[in-house]
C-alpha cells in the first residue's frame, strides 16, 4: 500500500468514526423525542408502504440476526406499529408490514429528519451541499460493494 493511500485511509478512518458517532447521537435524540429506540427506528425507515417483509429480509437489510430484528419486532408490534401475517404455507414463517398507525408514524419520522437534515445543511451553500452529497453517496458505494464482497 502506498503512503498516500495510507495517509487517506487513516482520514476516512478517523472521519467516518467521528460521523458514526455524530450520527448515533443524533439518532438518539431524534428516536427519544419520538419514544423509539434506535433500532426500531432503522427497521421503520426500511419498512414501505405497502410491502410486506420476512424477517429474514429485514435482518439481511439491517445487517442484524434474525432473532434480534425478532425483538426489534416484538417492540414495534407491542406500540401497534407493525402487524405479523402467518404464512399460509409455512406457519414458522411470518411476513411484517406496517400498521395505518406504523404508517402515519413513518411518514412523519421521514418528514421530521428529513427537515432536521435540512437544518443542518443550512449552515452551507448549495456548491458545499452538492460536495457533501456526492462524497458521501461514493462512500455509501464503496462501503456497500465491499460488504457484498465479504
Amino acid at each position: 500500500m502506498s503512503e498516500k493511500l495510507y495517509e487517506q485511509a487513516v482520514a476516512i478512518t478517523n472521519l467516518t468514526f467521528d460521523l458514526l458517532r455524530c450520527c448515533e447521537a443524533k439518532e438518539k435524540m431524534f428516536t427519544k423525542d419520538h419514544g423509539l429506540k434506535v433500532a426500531e427506528f432503522r427497521c421503520l425507515r426500511i419498512m414501505q408502504e405497502g410491502k410486506t417483509y420476512s424477517v429474514q429480509e429485514l435482518a439481511r437489510t439491517m445487517r442484524l440476526s434474525p432473532s434480534r430484528l425478532t425483538r426489534i419486532i416484538d417492540g414495534l408490534f407491542m406500540e401497534k406499529l407493525v402487524e405479523r401475517v402467518q404464512s399460509t404455507e409455512d406457519r414458522r414463517f411470518a411476513k411484517i408490514s406496517l400498521t395505518g398507525k406504523g404508517k402515519t408514524l413513518v411518514s412523519k419520522l421521514l418528514e421530521e429528519y428529513a427537515a432536521l437534515h435540512a437544518d443542518m445543511l443550512r449552515g452551507t451553500n448549495d456548491e458545499n451541499r452538492l460536495k457533501i452529497h456526492t462524497g458521501i453517496s461514493l462512500m455509501h458505494e464503496l462501503v456497500e460493494d465491499w460488504l457484498d464482497n465479504q
